[in-house]
């Protein structure tokens, strides 16, 4: 005799929270024993088994879960945030054009995105624990997971810079070493982020200060230092 589906599904939602809740207090998914998490979850151990195979799936499964939560929703808010300043299906002018206009742009961006990723932070505080300590754990499987996680976080970033214009002209492969680096210095800093809630606001400004510094230095790598430092001025003395 078959579980009906509802029960399942709420059965796999409790050993998901239970791991979450023992990883974050504790220790690495694979070094918890099944009896431990079915008696965090209030289940019978052989519940498990039911839902997923291993540790290793049930990991994989959190992982998943946590990516299509805030995926999607950055993309939607960097596009969001550059229309805040220049309306949809309004034409956008180039750097070379309007270098302020971008800047302004940019920097609404960057603002409301490290926003919205730290608000996730706060939400989910059990979530990111155990993607930084599963980012250097003793899991292959999870690890090369985690390491696509934020690669696809890269690419998405790289890719809305690019069409939304979000800095001057870069080639793809540079706009996603940045991004690539501006990933991985976020998920960092969101352990500071749950460890130190005293310092929260100082935080968002030290990410948003990084992510300015890393995009502006490379554009001035790139040759575009003399754009970037007209948005600047102009923006200083208006």
């Amino acid at each position: 005799m078959s579980l009906p589906k509802s029960v399942l599904a709420q059965g796999k939602r409790l050993l998901m929270e239970a791991a979450l809740k023992l990883n974050a207090s504790t220790r690495s998914l694979n070094a918890l024993s099944l009896r431990e998490l079915a008696r965090e979850a209030g289940l019978n151990p052989n519940t498990f088994y039911r839902h997923f195979k291993d540790f290793d799936e049930l990991g994989l499964a959190i992982i998943e879960e946590m990516t299509g939560q805030i995926r999607q929703p950055l993309r939607e808010l960097r596009r969001k945030a550059a229309e805040s300043v220049v309306p949809a299906h309004t034409p956008i002018a180039s750097w070379q054009e309007n270098p302020r206009l971008n800047l302004a742009r940019a920097t609404q961006v960057n603002r409301e995105t490290v926003k919205l990723f730290f608000d996730y932070v706060a939400e989910n505080p059990n979530a990111f624990i155990l993607g930084i300590r599963e980012l250097h754990g003793a899991s292959p499987i999870l690890r090369r997971a985690l390491r696509k996680v934020m690669d696809d976080f890269a690419r998405d970033m790289a890719d809305d810079i690019n069409e939304l214009k979000l800095m001057p002209e870069l080639s793809q492969d540079s706009l996603y070493d940045i991004s690539e680096t501006i990933t991985r210095e976020m998920f960092q800093l969101s352990m500071e982020y749950i460890e130190q809630p005293e310092r929260q606001e100082q935080i968002c400004i030290k990410a948003e200060k990084m992510i300015t510094s890393l995009i502006m230095g490379s554009a001035v790598l790139h040759g575009h230092g003399a754009i970037l430092m007209g948005a600047l001025q102009m923006d200083q003395t208006s």
